[in-house]
């Protein structure tokens, strides 16, 4: 294959989804993925463990050395949050090689900084961040059912740009929205992993359709206010970043924050619940702390996002229920 188009690093199930849906329109997709022996297998297979019903394209070619992808002119970071900074540390140090434009597709918070991913990527390597964000399962896009996601570009990238590279990423199946509020998409990302826990721990307990719809509205509030009082749009918060990928992560059932919280609403410890999931990260089990110590830097109070973080300290779910319920009654706005 000659120089790729694009570089997704990071071979999980989301990662190796879009790779292969950029990938069947032409797209020459370098896959760099950890570690080696699984990576050599799905260029062997041609296929994904978690996404056995799809097949990689033959454009799409999965790089054990991460020479061929720093060469792309399009970086794509699909690493799990938490280590994504020092991953992308190590590879920025290896070459002095930059992309045209960078995205990240990660969804959460740093624990030890509180930082958005942008925040902690920009430095690293000297140029804007954007991410990819909104309801996407990674096996319905695998399978080519039709999906709509955000595209977030900073300010620096100016608008011919940023269209064009909306379209590139576009496919029949993968509806792009562009958008320039960063902060705001990457907040809703995290907060909604947060608000599938409780989703799931009350699913578990058997509380009913209208403590759900309760959950996610006032859900929805909190997450409002944490991106509004950090500069993100409202707008943001109602779109598919915000409420779109909620009601994706809430309520669908591949959703792994949602089946840690169900685990959890059961009796299982977090510890339990969290090795349950094998390699699959929780992302919303540390980045609820994070959100959670963002929100004090700012003043604010996030009530569902403070009974997640007992219950992921081992609280007991109903007793976080009951906090909940028995707070001093307010206006809704």
């Amino acid at each position: 294959m000659s120089r790729a188009d694009i570089a997704v690093f990071g071979s999980g199930a989301w990662g190796t989804a879009l790779a292969m849906a950029w990938g069947r329109q032409g797209a020459r997709v370098a896959l760099w993925g950890h570690p080696p022996e699984a990576v050599k297998e799905l260029a062997h297979t041609r296929r994904h463990p978690r996404l056995p019903h799809a097949e990689l394209p033959e454009v799409v070619k999965p790089v054990v050395e991460p020479d061929e992808a720093l060469a792309a002119p399009l970086w794509i970071s699909a690493l799990p949050t938490q280590i994504s900074a020092e991953v992308w540390s190590r590879l920025a140090a290896s070459t002095s090689q930059r992309p045209q434009r960078m995205l990240h597709v990660s969804k959460g918070l740093l624990l030890n900084t509180h930082q958005r991913l942008s925040q902690a990527l920009e430095p690293l390597l000297g140029l804007p961040v954007g991410v990819l964000s909104g309801p996407s399962f990674a096996d319905e896009v695998a399978r080519e059912l039709p999906a709509a996601i955000v595209l977030a570009l900073p300010g620096g990238v100016d608008d011919a740009s940023a269209q064009a590279l909306q379209a590139q990423l576009a496919t029949p199946r993968l509806r792009l929205y562009l958008s320039r509020d960063v902060t705001g998409v990457e907040l809703c990302g995290s907060l909604k992993n947060t608000l599938a826990i409780a989703a799931g721990c009350l699913e578990s307990l058997g509380l009913g359709n209208n403590a759900r719809a309760a959950l996610l509205t006032r859900g929805l509030a909190e997450m409002a206010r944490l991106v509004e009082k950090l500069g993100g749009r409202p707008e943001t918060v109602t779109g598919l970043a915000g409420m779109g990928d909620l009601l994706l992560t809430a309520t669908g059932p591949q959703s792994r924050n949602r089946r840690f919280g169900e685990l959890v609403g059961r009796g299982v410890s977090p510890q339990e619940a969290t090795a349950s999931m094998g390699e699959q990260v929780v992302e919303g089990v540390a980045s609820t702390q994070a959100a959670l110590a963002l929100a004090a830097e700012v003043g604010l109070e996030l009530p569902i996002t403070q009974e997640v973080a007992r219950l992921i300290q081992g609280a007991d779910p109903r007793e976080a229920l009951d906090r909940l319920m028995q707070r001093s009654l307010k206006s809704e706005n």
